[in-house]
């Protein structure tokens, strides 16, 4: 694991199967399961210009369950 600024991105593109069944076994088995919910990064609450997303909505993210907010 790489913690080199260039390294670090939200952008999934190119990996391979193998590398993204990694991620999510780490996101799920580690993170999530010691951190449930822990805040959402401005990219997806935010518009570009800054002011708030209204069309964002938690309950439509992906791996979440309200029971993950208690």
């Amino acid at each position: 694991m790489s913690l080199d600024p260039a390294d670090l991105t939200y952008d999934t593109t190119g990996l391979t199967e193998s590398q993204l069944q990694s991620l999510e076994q780490i996101f799920k088995g580690t993170y999530k399961a010691k951190y449930p919910i822990v805040g959402y990064t401005s990219r997806r609450v935010l518009n570009e210009d800054g002011s708030p997303n209204t069309e964002f909505k938690p309950e439509d993210q992906p791996s979440f369950t309200i029971k993950d907010e208690f």
